[in-house]
């Protein structure tokens, strides 16, 4: 090495006081020079401080209260890790899902034909948090997560069954609260059209992202209760009468066995 930093250079670049171009030019020449950085002046409290927090985190790293109440029920660390470990887009939609809830339940309550609203909405609810749960451009850990032994359908059906048990339960309280509703058979009318619909969206999931098949099982319905409203003599709560519920249980199994046969022949 024909030249060396300054003292005033080691200085201004560990107080980071330094421009642009000398920090930049300093921290090339030190990645070079054993004997600038035996120079440098450095903190040894901090240095020990911040290893000794790195090995702490590395070697016990810190459970959060969402994987402890998993463990606490039964499942195993890593399943539990995997599952506490969910998109923001996720965790966004689980607070979105609350407030829309809400607000579907003030209207119902306060206008007269109010509980359309609700009964339009409350089944593509959980088809909305499973086509935000896992892929490429709702999780930035996909990349990573794509490459090891828990991707693929292990990983999908954890994260959708993540989605599924509180959408259900949110939805199952909101609806028993909706005017007119006494037994929990009439809160269930969704249940069968949003199970449906969430397996349909994972059985498109084979020839496109997850999140794009979710947006078509949703435009589908959109266009359905469109179709339904502009049509003369039709009504689109016959989506919920007992002839299309018979029809929705079929679909489900049908969709059902369609993706219990892809993942034993995948």
């Amino acid at each position: 090495m024909s030249w060396h930093l300054t003292h005033d250079q080691l200085h201004q670049y560990a107080a980071h006081t330094a421009d642009d171009v000398t920090a930049m030019s300093a921290e090339a020449h030190l990645t070079h020079c054993a004997h600038c950085r035996g120079l440098l002046p450095t903190d040894r409290a901090w240095l020990d401080r911040s290893w000794a927090d790195l090995r702490d985190i590395v070697d016990q790293p810190r459970r959060g209260p969402i994987e402890r109440l998993l463990t606490s029920v039964g499942l195993h660390e890593s399943t539990a890790k995997l599952l506490a470990a969910t998109p923001q887009l996720y965790r966004a939609w689980l607070t979105a899902t609350v407030l829309v809830l809400a607000m579907a339940l003030t209207v119902a309550h306060e206008l007269p034909r109010g509980s359309l609203l609700f009964a339009f909405t409350v089944p593509v609810v959980p088809l909305i948090g499973v086509a935000l749960a896992y892929g490429r451009g709702v999780d930035p850990a996909h990349s990573l997560t794509s490459v090891t032994p828990l991707a693929g359908y292990r990983l999908l059906f954890l994260r959708t069954a993540a989605v599924l048990l509180p959408a259900l339960a949110l939805c199952t309280v909101a609806a028993l609260l909706m005017p007119s509703v006494s037994t929990l058979w009439e809160a269930a009318f969704w249940l069968l059209p949003a199970l449906a619909m969430v397996a349909g969206c994972l059985a498109l999931s084979q020839w496109m992202p997850l999140s794009l098949a979710g947006g078509v099982v949703g435009a589908a319905w959109l266009l359905t209760l469109f179709l339904l409203g502009i049509a003369e003599g039709l009504d689109p709560l016959l989506l919920f009468d007992p002839t299309a519920q018979m029809g929705w249980a079929v679909a489900l199994t049908l969709l059902a066995g369609a993706i219990l046969i892809r993942v034993r022949t995948a």
